[in-house]
């Protein structure tokens, strides 16, 4: 079974859906992530290798925050473009658990039009109390049980 210390430090990212049935995206190398992308990790690698060779089906704005970072916004624009809102965690170490948006789609996937290994990636996280579309940061303390690994 794959656990958090397993991914400390890659580019993994976990899948989660919102109270509008929108799909997240998270990114976060030394970030906590929610305990249970880890009772079907198989389904979050699989629909990690899916949207990486996902057509783009929408166009994307990227945050202010982002703009303003000077960071590449490449891969948040590319999971946006997909019609997921792209989040991400700060590099520094710990576990933080915020995690800011970096990218919205400008037509957002549903839950229901998203492939099955995306929907299925998507419900081990799902988050009824939190609308993607009007967030510009979540916490994940208090809302999921989370893991943090070793960083």
């Amino acid at each position: 079974m794959t656990t958090r210390w397993d991914i400390e430090g890659t580019l993994a990212r976990w899948f989660a859906v919102d109270a509008d049935s929108q799909l997240g995206v998270f990114t976060g190398p030394y970030a906590a992530w929610p305990a249970s992308v880890f009772d079907d990790y198989e389904a979050v690698e699989a629909a990690d290798e899916l949207l990486a060779s996902a057509p783009l089906t929408t166009e994307a704005v990227v945050s202010a925050r982002l703009r303003a970072s000077g960071a590449s916004p490449t891969l948040p624009l590319l999971e946006a473009c997909c019609g997921l809102y792209s989040f991400d965690a700060d590099l520094g170490y710990g576990g933080q658990t915020v995690y800011y948006l970096d990218a919205a789609p400008v037509r957002p996937l549903l839950e229901l039009e998203a492939p099955p290994i995306l929907r299925r990636a998507a419900r081990l996280v799902c988050l009824p109390s939190i609308r993607f579309a009007t967030v510009a940061q979540i916490d994940l303390s208090g809302l999921v049980p989370i893991v943090v690994g070793g960083g």
